[in-house]
């Protein structure tokens, strides 16, 4: 049964970023439940996208503020690790600040929990001090 939910789950998050990959933002919307717990610790007065999150709407919200805003230079995966339903992906990624046209350079831990074949909970977490700096103009 464990073995089930865990292969599960390793295909939920796969999918996740085999989208990602492909810029499809509105399948990636899909993998979330109508409820969710999505947190991205940070300064949300500042980078408006990482603000907390509780349903599917607005995941898709997300998404959209996250690309108004930023553009994906690079993004390397370093680690997947799975154990039942909770997921923990590792690696580092570079992005442009659209505002100031400054790069943000970090290291990223994401950890999942998928219920029910959909992601319940999602917890994002990354430099978020070097992200703000990035935003500010001087």
């Amino acid at each position: 049964m464990k073995e089930n939910i865990e292969n599960q789950t390793r295909q939920i998050v796969e999918q996740y970023y085999d989208n990602l990959a492909k810029k499809d933002y509105e399948a990636n919307v899909q993998l979330f439940a109508e409820t969710v717990e999505w947190r991205i610790p940070g300064d949300a007065t500042r980078a408006i996208w990482i603000k907390d999150r509780n349903s599917r709407d607005e995941v898709r919200e997300f998404f959209r503020e996250l690309y108004e805003n930023l553009e994906g230079v690079s993004f390397e995966i370093t680690g997947k690790f799975y154990n039942g339903n909770q997921a923990v992906v590792t690696g580092h990624l570079v992005s442009r600040v659209l505002k100031t046209d400054k790069l943000f350079d970090s290291y990223f831990t994401t950890q999942f929990t998928v219920e029910n074949g959909l992601i319940t909970k999602y917890l994002f977490l990354e430099d978020s001090l070097a992200l703000i700096e990035c935003l500010n103009q001087e």
